[in-house]
């Protein structure tokens, strides 16, 4: 009789920890992506046994971490119908809907739930954990509806009654990571999370991913701790893909090491599960080699076969490529459905840039909303200034004039706000130039007067506020809003005719053309034609226009004046000072 009750106890004992296991197998394929896998082992437990809590919760936390949130509250609803006061299912269906934007019904059910696990010694640091996985999960910098603080609060109160919790510690960090200028504290908690379960591989690769938005791909040789976290991850669970995933990036992009980004890509799809999402790989390294078309169409058959819902991550290289087309209005459609996917984890500071790119066209606000973004993922400004550096190096590359402009500007500003070397100089040459020939012209007159403030008796302000009203003021109705600038830079050129030669001309004959076409007083022209001959006497250009003032000038008062006698931009009198319009593409 003893020993049938013994092995009735060992049996029990062995089911409950194959029980265990399968839980803990499901949440090793949900934080290693295998999102499949995960629900396949979840389904398995609640097939065994419908009412198994645990399978269910972590069932409907897979289920939002594929973005099925309907999905996930469905499982939760269902559950709670025959379970309705189990505390993991309320934190559960308050996470769902936090992520529905009912901040007041999900807190009222965490609440609910730590009042109902509570014992004699006080609150139970799973369901703790749950309620802060929720508000960490689902806080975002656009909708903000978890609440990190009550978060952090939560959590770290488990990691006091429950310190060798390693998902206790990941979610703290998570929490941390969120809050903003507490990556001390957020690699921290990952670094206990991996202490206490050294084969958590989730911990050191989160860890990774946060040192990662502190490096680019054009500094290989500054990855050693974003390497070295992502190997721990990999040695904490060979078949951890996520950290394949990242691997195989830096060696495509950074080393450009084809071979072993090819070996790092066969080690990714190995360790996921089978999904056309794998040939996502492939459009990378078709990117790479700029085969742009060929990429184009391998991710058009991702979405297609995966009904539009396909990782963030596509969206992301879907605007990349078409970017790279020419196309700026659909890789901002790709861009936006790339932030409408992404998590927060998903994003890095390049990712606004592309979208500054993409969807600023024309738009400066746009633009300058989507560089501080991303500048501002980093708080080292040695950082900050590198990522601008290189997307302003692109934004050059690739004739985008007003980017440029817009890019440098920040970068100026930047470095005036943490007490950096600038100069006023910059506001011309990094500036004003870009955003000129790139025809954002009110912008550039804008800078341009910033500059005249700073410089007042510099020429350079004045001259190029003068260009870019000339090139607004056009046509037969002229207001002469370029006037005053151009007077200014005509009185500061006559200080140095030889060094000011071409200032002065362009500034002389636009002024002589004005006062003669559009004002039609030939002798104000005729006075601008003798200070611009001043620069030079024998200007083609100023005597062409002297002879056409003179012959008006002479006819008698009976007689109109011939057509050919006034002065006409670009007609009677061609003035090669006098800008045009340039189409360039201006990035903006």
């Amino acid at each position: 009789m003893k020993k049938t009750a013994i092995a009735l106890f060992f049996a029990a004992f062995l089911s409950i920890s194959a029980l265990a296991q399968n839980i803990q197998e499901g949440i090793g394929h949900l934080y290693a992506e295998r999102y499949e896998s995960a629900k396949s082992t979840f389904q398995k437990l609640l097939s065994a046994n419908p009412n198994n809590i645990d399978a269910t919760y972590w069932l409907g936390q897979t289920l939002i971490a594929q973005g099925d949130i309907k999905g996930a509250r469905s499982v939760y609803e269902k559950a709670l119908a025959s379970n309705g006061n189990a505390p993991l299912l309320m934190a559960g269906i308050g996470n769902v809907e936090l992520l529905e934007g009912k901040t007041g019904e999900a807190r009222a059910h965490f609440e609910a739930a730590l009042n109902a696990s509570r014992g004699k010694k006080g609150n139970d640091a799973n369901i703790l954990n749950a309620v802060g996985r929720a508000n960490v999960n689902a806080y975002s910098e656009k909708n903000k509806y978890g609440d990190l603080d009550y978060a952090i609060s939560k959590l770290t109160e488990a990691s006091q009654i429950a310190p060798n919790n390693a998902d206790i510690f990941l979610n703290l960090g998570n929490a941390y990571r969120k809050k903003g200028n507490k990556g001390g504290e957020a690699i921290s908690a990952y670094n206990q999370a991996k202490s206490v379960n050294p084969s958590f591989a989730i911990a050191p690769f989160r860890a990774a991913m946060l040192y990662k938005t502190q490096v680019n791909y054009r500094q290989p040789d500054a990855w050693g701790v974003v390497l070295d976290n992502l190997n721990s991850a990999i040695a904490a669970d060979p078949k951890f893909a996520p950290a394949y995933e990242q691997l195989y990036y830096y060696n495509l992009f950074a080393k450009q090491d084809f071979p072993e980004a090819e070996k790092l890509a066969g080690q990714y799809i190995n360790s996921s599960d089978p999904s056309v999402e794998n040939d996502y790989l492939d459009l990378q390294a078709k990117i790479v080699q700029k085969k742009y078309t060929e990429a184009s169409a391998i991710g058009k058959r991702i979405l297609q076969q995966t009904n539009n819902n396909a990782k963030p991550r596509l969206y992301r290289a879907m605007a990349d490529i078409y970017l790279n087309l020419k196309d700026s209005a659909t890789a901002c459609d790709y861009i936006n459905q790339f932030f409408a996917k992404a998590g927060e984890e998903d994003i890095l500071g390049t990712d606004y840039i592309m979208k500054a790119q993409a969807c600023g066209r024309n738009n400066p606000e746009v633009i300058r909303e989507n560089i501080v973004k991303a500048v501002m993922v980093d708080s080292v400004l040695s950082r900050q200034l590198n990522t601008l550096k290189f997307a302003i190096d692109d934004a050059k590359t690739s004739g985008q004039r007003v980017f440029e402009g817009e890019l440098w500007m920040l970068h100026y500003q930047l470095r005036q706000q943490k007490g950096a070397p600038t100069s006023p100089s910059e506001l011309i040459g990094n500036m004003v130039l870009p955003l000129y020939f790139g025809g954002a012209y009110t912008r550039a007159d804008s800078v341009a007067k910033e500059y005249s403030k700073l410089q007042p008796d510099s020429i350079y302000g004045y001259y190029w506020s003068a260009k870019a009203m000339q090139a607004l003021d056009t046509g037969t109705n002229q207001k002469g809003l370029y006037v005053a600038d151009y007077q200014k830079t005509l009185d500061l050129a006559t200080t140095d005719t030889a060094r000011y030669k071409t200032m002065g001309l362009a500034a002389a004959s636009s002024l002589a053309i004005y006062s003669a076409n559009v004002k039609r007083d030939y002798p104000a022209a005729l006075n601008y034609v003798q200070k611009g001959k001043a620069f030079d006497p024998t200007n083609a250009n100023l005597l062409n226009i002297e002879n056409v003032l003179k012959r008006a000038m002479n006819k008698p008062a009976s007689q109109p004046a011939p057509k050919s006698t006034t002065p006409t931009t670009g007609k009677n009198v061609k003035v090669k000072s006098t800008p045009t319009k340039t189409k360039t593409k201006t990035g903006g």
